[in-house]
């Protein structure tokens, strides 16, 4: 792939992907360029995922392939057309079959075009209409399309915790696969926190770590994972940080949630 700049992927296929999973490859993020802070005006809008990279792509890469770490959503929206093209079907479907009843996860799915709404019974999700008045609306109704293969998904706190737990233990993936996971590097998000193959390694104040990821659309935000002895948390609020008070002391209240959740 050729950027604008002249930084270019790896040609070994199974090192891109990689790298896109880990996020070194310097590609821009598409969030930052489809108006999210005007949550207004993208609230109903439907996003091709093409567009979206069309976004992405029209910014020159941050840095070189291998340079550094930075996280892309990016990054997993070529995940998404990778699957695609590799196994000629839409990734929702894929993702269906071979994650979401594979792992029995009865209230986790794919939203299809252009539908806007969340299944009964469900919490209601908050934002800020845009970042320049700050007024709190109903963000429960909306077009998620714009999360993509990034994180166009509904589910449950539960699912969540299950998921991460199915995973880390291996059953989702084929043999050789979770070591090659478990490959990190430094992602200086917080302090001690390490990025593998789409997932991260989080420490715990009680010692450890847990692997997991977290996701945020407006609305909503879930953090929680996994440890290797057994535990698992799935954790979710219905506001990103910053929409009711400060952006940085929410965000850690939220990890400290998580965090105290695995270690009590």
């Amino acid at each position: 792939m050729q950027l604008r700049d002249g930084a270019r992927t790896s040609r070994n296929p199974g090192a891109a992907a990689a790298a896109a999973h880990q996020h070194t490859n310097g590609l821009p993020n598409y969030t930052e360029h489809i108006g999210l802070e005007d949550f207004a005006r993208i609230q109903h809008k439907f996003f091709h995922p093409h567009d979206l990279l069309t976004a992405a792509l029209a910014h020159p890469a941050e840095f070189a392939p291998g340079a550094k770490w930075k996280y892309s959503n990016t990054n997993y929206l070529l995940a998404g057309m990778l699957i695609e093209k590799v196994t000629e079907r839409p990734v929702q479907e894929q993702i269906t079959e071979r994650v979401i009843r594979k792992a029995g996860l009865r209230h986790t799915s794919w939203p299809q075009p252009g539908d806007r709404t969340v299944p009964e019974p469900h919490a209601r999700g908050y934002a800020r209409s845009s970042l320049e008045n700050g007024k709190v609306v109903d963000a429960t109704r909306m077009a998620p399309s714009w999360g993509g293969a990034a994180g166009q998904l509904i589910s449950t706190p539960s699912d969540l915790a299950t998921f991460a737990r199915l995973l880390l233990d291996g059953k989702l993936l084929a043999p050789g696969q979770p070591a090659e996971m478990r490959k990190t590097v430094d992602a200086p998000i917080m302090p001690g926190w390490r990025y593998g193959l789409g997932v991260l390694r989080i420490p715990l104040s009680c010692g450890g770590a847990y692997w997991g990821h977290g996701g945020d659309i407006d609305g909503y935000e879930t953090r929680g994972g996994a440890t290797d002895d057994g535990r698992s948390v799935g954790l979710a609020v219905t506001a990103l940080p910053g929409t009711f008070s400060d952006a940085e002391k929410s965000a850690k209240a939220v990890m400290s949630a998580t965090d105290t959740a695995f270690c009590n």
